[in-house]
């Protein structure tokens, strides 16, 4: 899976920003983190500039390790995705749907 997003520099001068992909709680009734990193882009952008940014996001982003089984395991439904400059500031914020 990859979360494709546009970042902009709004400044006067060339700016360099590490843009993070996190991952919210699985949807399972095994605790999992509330946001967890799942991938990141380190772009640098000219004043006033656009790029389209794409970061892949590993499988195993989705997927919680299950003692009983001894193995990664991947839930089926809904989570959030955060796009931001960390954990605490997440600018964009979807969701997607595991299958």
């Amino acid at each position: 899976m990859t979360a494709t997003f546009t970042i902009r520099n709004t400044g006067r001068r060339t700016g360099a920003e590490v843009a993070q992909v996190y991952v919210g709680e699985l949807p399972t009734d095994v605790a999992t983190p509330r946001r967890q990193l799942a991938g990141f882009a380190k772009v640098e952008l000219e004043p006033g500039e656009s790029r389209r940014v794409t970061v892949k996001i590993p499988r195993q982003a989705l997927s919680f390790w299950d003692t009983g089984r001894d193995a990664w395991v991947t839930p089926r439904g809904r989570t959030k995705i955060f796009v931001g400059t960390s954990s605490a500031d997440s600018s964009l914020v979807g969701s997607v749907r595991i299958r």
